[in-house]
């Protein structure tokens, strides 16, 4: 069926394989590697998928109606959760921490070893709270220009500046930066009153009765991402019913 001999046969006690034979006998050792991944893959995350998201997003709009709804289609389905940087989330997929990450697209761009299902976008606003002097002036990005804008200093923090940099500049000018260790660290010094954010709309933060926000004319593609390697029924199940939720 091959058409080459697969061995060397000196005798009845001695045989080899040929160089032919070696070359089938190393692929079919990677196809039978292959197919072991693919099992223990299939058996491990079909009924156990673990799913990240950011530190601070408030996901209760859409995802337990997800979750609630996967759970009647596959009732032994468990979901673990956690919270994690943007930077540190990529990295869980990337070492097989977790199965799959939300997240805004501008931190997968490029990335051609994930798989992007973007089904939402959400909008970004500048935060400030009561403590910060002159806040009551505040009506407008225009106003912003005195104060500093704090960040998480991340490898996205150049970036990051430069699309602020180009949303500002109708309004005159270059904003000031400070980059922070965490998310925490910024919404210390918001709610201290030492200066303002660029946060999206799902950080739970800002709903506190003392913060304040301005919405900018920008949105952050948010996709449910995970590693193409990755083999999973039960995530095929979670990415369509994400859909479903903001469809209706």
């Amino acid at each position: 069926e091959l058409g080459v001999p697969l061995f060397i046969r000196e005798n009845s006690r001695h045989i080899e394989l040929s160089p032919e034979g070696t070359m089938y006998f190393n692929m079919f050792q990677r196809f039978k590697s292959e197919l072991y991944n693919i099992r223990r893959t299939l058996s491990s995350s079909t009924s156990i998928l673990r799913l990240g998201y950011n530190i601070g997003w408030d996901v209760s709009t859409f995802l337990p109606n997800a979750i609630r709804e996967c759970l009647k289609e596959q009732p032994d389905l468990k979901i673990s959760f956690e919270c994690l940087s943007f930077r540190d989330l990529v990295q869980s997929i990337n070492d097989k921490h977790l199965d799959a990450i939300i997240t805004t697209d501008n931190y997968v761009e490029g990335k051609t070893d994930y798989v992007r299902n973007k089904f939402t976008s959400i909008s970004r606003n500048v935060v400030f709270s009561e403590f910060l002097p002159g806040y009551e002036n505040i009506k407008t990005p225009a106003d912003l220009e005195p104060y500093t804008f704090y960040m998480i200093d991340d490898p996205k923090v150049g970036a990051l500046c430069q699309d602020i940099e180009i949303l500002f500049r109708p309004f005159g000018f270059i904003p000031k930066f400070q980059a922070v260790t965490n998310i925490s660290s910024v919404f210390a010094a918001i709610e201290n009153g030492v200066g303002v954010a660029i946060l999206d709309e799902w950080y739970q933060g800002i709903k506190r009765s003392y913060m304040h926000s301005i919405k900018l004319d920008d949105t952050l593609p948010i996709s449910l991402v995970w590693h193409r390697s990755t083999l999973s029924p039960s995530l095929d199940l979670l990415k369509r019913k994400i859909c479903e939720e903001f469809e209706k």
